[in-house]
């Protein structure tokens, strides 16, 4: 760099620092934040039968769970209100790409889902396992991979890409919520649900002591993360993975998720041990 360009630099860095932070931010906040921002509102997917992820009092009308906690976190993060779009793992990366919410807790990526909305760094790392009747013998998910064995998954979700792609033998019992899995193995239309653990170990407490939580070998994991509306640069993406770093750091991911756990009378110690966050 020459003496002249050099001293265009710092005049140009001289500028900047004049600058207040918000205009700084602005720049490179990207169309997603700037739309929230003019909105006033963080709009985040919830649904229904999803604890610890989400909850719903049906007293109150009223929501919890800890994916909720963290978006109230991220809107006040951002200054904004907070707004709940009602949908379901498997409506919700329309929903982002069709712009009816701005961002999904507890989404899992895959190779489809990227194609059309960007996904943040892990949350944490979430295990499969089986929900299934007391008396299932089955310790391996080959066992799990016959036509006899009548296996129940949420339509769109991580589980349901997981049995097409590894149970591709079982009876696949597919149905469109979380809540209908369970009713199917209640009234034993279902030999088992296929579930993430943080999930499984909620359903188990709710159906005990009918049901039991395996753990299969070979262990299978999907990393959780957050799904949100693509920008062209991935500015959104990159600003909430600052603002989960930053909660991480001071701790309070581990404290949503086990006080969401609370809430539905889930020690953490009923969580398997590969369990992280």
């Amino acid at each position: 760099m020459n003496r002249r360009d050099f001293g265009k630099a710092m005049l140009l860095a001289g500028a900047a620092a004049l600058l207040p932070p918000s205009a700084l931010l602005a720049a490179t906040e990207g169309p997603t934040l700037e739309a929230i921002r003019a909105r006033g509102a963080l709009r985040i997917g919830v649904f229904a039968g999803t604890e610890p992820y989400y909850h719903k009092n049906l007293a109150t009308g009223d929501w919890e769970g800890f994916c909720v906690a963290m978006g109230h976190d991220l809107a006040q993060y951002i200054g904004v209100k907070l707004e709940l779009v009602e949908t379901t793992w498997g409506n919700s990366v329309i929903d982002l790409q069709s712009n009816k919410i701005d961002i999904m807790f507890g989404l899992s990526n895959s190779p489809e889902r990227a194609k059309v909305v960007d996904f943040t760094k892990a949350l944490m790392d979430n295990t499969f396992t089986l929900v299934a009747r007391k008396d299932l013998g089955v310790t391996k998910w080959e066992e799990m991979n016959k036509p006899e064995m009548r296996v129940a998954v949420d339509l769109g979700s991580t589980q349901d890409n997981f049995a097409r792609k590894n149970l591709p033998n079982c009876t696949l019992v597919a149905l469109k919520s979380a809540d209908e899995t369970i009713l199917a193995l209640q009234s034993g239309r279902a030999d088992a649900i296929i579930q993430v653990a943080l999930l499984a170990v909620v359903t188990t407490k709710h159906l005990s002591p009918n049901v039991k939580l395996i753990i299969p070998d070979p262990h299978g994991s999907q990393p959780t993360t957050i799904g949100v509306r693509r920008d062209p640069n991935g500015e959104f993406r990159d600003y909430v993975d600052a603002w989960l770093a930053e909660r991480r750091g001071q701790g309070k991911v581990s404290s949503w998720i086990v006080d969401s756990l609370a809430l539905v009378g889930v020690d953490k110690a009923a969580l398997p041990a590969n369990l992280t966050f």
